[in-house]
């Protein structure tokens, strides 16, 4: 599948206009132009209908025979995210391959693929933060999302299986995404399977963590067994550029008397650093770890073995995802498909 960009030229002729009238309407001189709001709007439609998007590069863009990988990463920058991009930075610069790389914001995704798209990249890998309301559902549901995606082949790294609709995965698929991620429900499932008691469990978990067991399902039947399970809300929204440790530091306080009323057994955190960071505080409090209370982690950060608390954690297949998109990216084409990797939970 290659890239299929139009020409003003095409989109002229298919809109039966002219070159100058698009160029007007580009660059937003269409009133100048005395071009009327019915052939403007006409033609904006057709841009979206067609995928078009402007050659950004045309006057200055000289012959290069390497193909240019657009890698646009969307959300906060956070967590394995960064891990992935540095693995991609390394494999690029090793092999030469130029890159432009953009970064958008939450409800932005759209104009994020646009500007890369105007760069004529020949192949796009769009990163979802995990940090996103949601896991980007509003942005990937965009209609104008998809119809760009059709362009250009693309592939979208930390797909959220399992947390949206399946029709939306067999949409993208269909139009040649290819979709690279892990089921995040399934890591926890297994978690909560080696439980020998569960009936006498007690469960202190982040609201996030929990939307992700949608009722009715596996995961959602085995937390009815526990003896108690709450939530609480999840500590780091809107506050990425704070320090993770402290902010398991100030969790902890604050659940401190819900923790000593309710004696759980195990709290669950989104973060590695963010257990690190409540580990210290509890065990400073006389709660022994993981005698009295234990906590689970996120990520596998690399420098988990060094820190002082052995806590459980649930690995993200980071390597097998990364390796299946720069072995899709070799291909000459591919067509939409999906590929899922387990993430593996550490140390219980």
């Amino acid at each position: 599948m290659k890239a299929k960009y139009y020409s003003t030229a095409e989109l002229a002729e298919k809109t039966g206009t002219s070159r100058q009238v698009i160029s007007a309407i580009i660059n937003e001189k269409w009133k100048e132009k005395r071009i009327s709001q019915a052939t403007y709007e006409r033609i904006k439609k057709a841009m979206d209908d067609l995928g078009f998007v402007p050659d950004r590069t045309a006057v200055s863009l000289k012959k290069d025979s390497r193909k240019k990988v657009g890698i646009l990463c969307h959300g906060p920058l956070y967590s394995h995210i960064l891990t992935a991009i540095e693995k991609l930075n390394h494999h690029f610069l090793d092999q030469g391959i130029p890159v432009e790389m953009h970064i958008s914001a939450e409800g932005r995704l759209a104009e994020g693929l646009r500007d890369l798209m105007g760069q004529r990249v020949e192949s796009l890998v769009v990163l979802l933060s995990p940090m996103t309301r949601n896991f980007c559902e509003v942005d990937l549901k965009n209609p104008s999302i998809l119809k760009l995606l059709r362009v250009v082949p693309n592939i979208i790294y930390n797909f959220p299986f399992g947390i949206h609709e399946d029709s939306l995965e067999k949409e993208l698929t269909r139009g040649g995404s290819q979709l690279i991620g892990f089921s995040k429900e399934k890591a926890y499932t297994q978690f909560f399977k080696d439980f020998t008691a569960p009936e006498k469990t007690r469960i202190l978990m982040d609201d996030k963590i929990f939307a992700l067991f949608k009722a009715g399902t596996q995961m959602s039947k085995i937390c009815e067994s526990f003896d108690r399970l709450d939530t609480y809300p999840n500590p780091q929204s809107d506050k990425l550029d704070q320090n993770p440790f402290l902010i398991g530091e100030k969790l902890a306080h604050m659940l401190l008397p819900r923790i000593r009323e309710q004696h759980y057994d195990f709290i669950l955190t989104s973060s590695d650093r963010i257990a690190q960071g409540m580990a210290a505080v509890l065990e400073d409090a006389g709660l022994s770890i993981p005698q009295d209370i234990n906590l689970l982690g996120f990520d596998k950060i690399d420098s988990l073995p060094y820190f002082k608390h052995a806590l459980p954690t649930i690995e993200v297949p980071i390597q097998p995802m990364i390796d299946e998109l720069l072995a899709t990216l070799k291909k000459q084409k591919w067509n939409g498909n999906s590929f899922r990797v387990e993430a593996n939970l550490i140390g219980t």
